[in-house]
């Protein structure tokens, strides 16, 4: 099985995913959420609207990528890619800091994704 189109369908999960919750973060930062009235209303802004379709567009691509490839490598590699892209969106959309923690994590996210795509590769 060639798992390359696999990666790109995860990383395209990935980039959906973490747009979709980024465009409902922008709505929560400048809305108040006192009351069950609030968290209602909220709902149809149009941030939380898009944000979610585009959501539910990402569960679209990782349901192809399931479809393509085996759980135990579609899973994490969709998992850790998501991982690093919510990272770099807090980071230079939200202003998140990122400690010397943060990047030891994401070394090891890489090489957990690296490791997983090489047994594919290779049947291990």
């Amino acid at each position: 099985m060639n798992f390359l189109p696999v990666i790109i369908l995860c990383a395209f999960y990935a980039a959906l995913n973490v747009s979709g919750a980024a465009l409902i973060k922008s709505q929560l930062k400048v809305s108040t959420l006192t009351s069950f009235q609030d968290y209602f209303f909220i709902l149809f802004k149009w941030r939380v609207l898009l944000g979610f379709t585009i959501i539910l567009i990402s569960a679209l691509v990782l349901f192809k990528a399931l479809a393509m490839a085996r759980f135990s490598l579609v899973n994490p590699v969709a998992a850790g890619v998501n991982f690093i892209f919510t990272l770099a969106v807090g980071y230079w959309v939200f202003n998140d800091k990122i400690s010397y923690l943060h990047y030891i994590g994401l070394s090891l996210i890489v090489a957990g994704i690296i490791t997983i795509s090489l047994a594919e590769k290779t049947n291990l």
